[in-house]
């Protein structure tokens, strides 16, 4: 950002553009704006302020700029690029899990644009700058390696937990592969994880949520994705694939998703349970 941490105040105006509409004042998220003449930060806004951005984005004149962005920094808005509802529902639910890639590579300019779109989910004080570290798997030696390393993981469980084996159904899993057949990277040529701090507490909402954003990214671009909870459950418990994927201390793989091109195109949208709702 071509203004970062440059300024001495939480926030600028530029009074000659500033039309004291007040959106600013309305959206702080944590309220840390007021207004003498113009908008103004109260006294601790420097400690308390997310860097959100929202009071930039919301100035309709550009006459804003926070601490970490001015109105040049930010991306204009395209309604006509907003999809109407019947558009918006037909793609989020036509969205599937794939479980059958072709062997093709995802070129790596499209698996930026799926972090890229990442970047925006939301997480609990916008920290997801200074927490979240993606790590793309993309060398099919590699992937196959680490699912093997999975099913490894599986095996000890069984012989060390059978309860736990048996109620996961783990089983599934190690005989289909002993038989020849890969259930943990289905075929996929890459799979993405989401590494956060072990102790940070909005990692497990934030990262889940960035991930969904990443999956629904990919079907944006015509890629397939799946979550992969048994490579995931294995990169937090296996040693040796912790070692093997140089996760550093104190660092969790906090979700997995396969990426690739599906095999196997869909033509209807499969039945769902009907909602369970309480109004209160």
């Amino acid at each position: 950002m071509s203004n970062a941490y440059t300024m001495d105040t939480i926030i600028k105006v530029e009074e000659n553009l500033c039309i004291t509409c007040g959106n600013c004042i309305r959206t702080c998220p944590a309220g840390l704006i007021t207004k003498k003449e113009f908008p103004l930060p109260i006294d601790n806004a420097w400690d308390l302020c997310i860097d959100c951005g929202h009071c930039v984005a919301v100035c309709p004149t550009g006459a804003l700029h926070q601490r970490v962005m001015g109105p040049e920094d930010c991306d204009p808005i395209d309604i006509h690029l907003i999809p109407r509802w019947e558009e918006a529902r037909q793609f989020l639910v036509s969205r599937r899990s794939t479980r059958v890639y072709v062997n093709r590579p995802v070129e790596k300019d499209k698996i930026l644009q799926v972090l890229d779109v990442a970047r925006f989910a939301p997480w609990g004080g916008n920290r997801q700058g200074d927490h979240l570290h993606w790590v793309v798997i993309s060398d099919p030696a590699q992937v196959h390696r680490v699912a093997e390393m999975s099913i490894e993981w599986m095996k000890s469980v069984g012989e060390s937990n059978p309860g736990m084996y048996k109620e996961a159904k783990l089983e599934l899993f190690t005989s289909a592969w002993d038989e020849g057949e890969d259930q943990i990277s289905r075929g996929a040529p890459c799979f993405i994880q989401a590494w956060a701090p072990k102790d940070e507490r909005t990692a497990p909402q934030g990262a889940t949520i960035a991930l969904a954003y990443a999956q629904l990214a990919a079907h944006g671009l015509g890629l397939g994705s799946s979550w992969s909870g048994g490579i995931n459950t294995a990169a937090q418990a296996y040693p040796p694939l912790i070692e093997l994927l140089e996760l550093p201390e104190g660092i969790v793989s906090y979700g997995t998703i396969l990426l690739g091109y599906p095999a196997e195109p869909f033509m209807k949208i499969p039945a769902r349970k009907p909602l369970n709702v309480t109004w209160r």
